[in-house]
């Protein structure tokens, strides 16, 4: 089975950020089962299963592996929209089709956690390079209208990260602010992104 790191942690090393409570990987695979085993085998507890997604997430005691407490075990999946700020459809799929699916570039990396590949970076959108950059550069033009709570991430990331909006990605933020894109998110999905931002000043 096919296991690899993604996300925000592979974002954080790229920075030199090691110190994340949380570890976020995708399985070619069954992500359940392997949810239960790594549970069964590190003695943490899984703590939350969502049967659409395939995602389950295992919190660990501290001293289980080292400082990350929380592991979310997910399938990799494709994602379709029926409608702007609609709850995506989900099908299996291979890496790069959930890196594809994902908000920014600097959020579509991956590394490999198979013994046999252990620690190769897989950066197929250039996230890498957009870090560098000090950049946040969406997938596809869309994006903000799939999803416009990455309209508020996008804010939180670039004042964490002190990154600016590469040209097209700007571009495509004006179009969904002037559509009103940030209204068509429920009360739930608005209250969480709001919440995420009020608490970025706490961060070190």
């Amino acid at each position: 089975m096919k296991a690899y790191a993604v996300g925000g942690c592979v974002r954080d090393w790229m920075l030199g950020i090691t110190q994340t409570p949380d570890l976020d990987v995708a399985v070619e695979g069954d992500s359940l089962a392997l949810a239960r085993a790594i549970a069964a085998e590190l003695g943490g507890d899984v703590t939350a299963v969502h049967e659409q997604f395939r995602t389950a997430t295992i919190t660990l005691e501290p001293s289980a592996l080292s400082l990350e407490r929380h592991l979310d075990i997910a399938m990799c999946r494709k994602e379709t929209y029926a409608r702007p700020a609609a709850y995506p459809t989900v099908a299996p799929g291979a890496l790069k089709d959930d890196l594809r699916r994902r908000d920014f570039t600097i959020n579509a990396m991956a590394v490999a956690l198979a013994p046999a590949q252990f620690g190769r970076l897989i950066d197929p959108f250039h996230g890498a390079r957009d870090l560098r950059r000090r950049q946040l550069r969406i997938l596809h033009p869309r994006s903000f209208l799939d999803d416009p709570s990455r309209i508020l991430r996008g804010i939180r990331f670039a004042h964490r990260f002190h990154l600016r909006w590469e040209a097209s990605t700007a571009r495509a933020l004006r179009r969904a602010v002037q559509a009103g894109a940030i209204g068509w998110l429920n009360a739930g999905r608005l209250r969480k992104e709001l919440d995420l931002m009020t608490r970025e000043g706490e961060r070190p």
